[in-house]
């Protein structure tokens, strides 16, 4: 019997799964018309996460970024308090179509970010490099989060 539990294991092991996910968890496509742009987001998806979000950090990768996920879609705001690094933030609603893009934040700012109401999900990205990343009004987010309940793959 010990054999079989260590065949067993060394099967899971060895033998990749017969199913692929549609994209990483980790990876996100942004698209607009018809340009794509992948970058690797953090995902913050509890309540503990999205509050820390990208606070304390002296710098982000160029081609990466924090997508925060709420369970329903509502009213959604930000603000920079002991963020120290210019961000670029997008809103998207419940399809991951983004509806507000609010572009060079002010780090360490108490200022209210209003990103509307029925948003479901929300990219934090390097100042700047919205335009690069094709994330404007209309884009859309492709994660498999935001994607799960919908027939468009990522």
């Amino acid at each position: 019997m010990r054999w079989v539990v260590g065949f067993v294991l060394l099967l899971f092991f060895l033998v990749p799964p017969a199913y692929t996910n549609a994209c990483e968890n980790s990876l996100l496509k942004i698209m607009y018309k018809d340009s794509v742009t992948e970058i690797t987001v953090e995902i913050a998806d509890t309540y503990s996460k999205r509050k820390k979000g990208l606070m304390f950090r002296d710098s982000l990768d160029l081609d990466s970024g924090m997508l925060f996920v709420y369970d329903n879609p509502g009213k959604v705001g930000f603000w920079m308090k002991n963020t120290l690094i210019s961000l670029d933030i997008a809103f998207a609603d419940k399809r991951g179509e983004v509806v507000r893009v609010v572009p060079n934040t002010e780090p360490l700012s108490l200022d209210l970010i209003y990103g509307g109401k029925d948003i479901q999900y929300v990219l934090e990205i390097n100042a700047g490099l919205s335009e690069e990343m094709n994330l404007f009004v209309g884009s859309e987010l492709l994660h498999p989060l935001i994607n799960q309940n919908t027939a468009r793959s990522c």
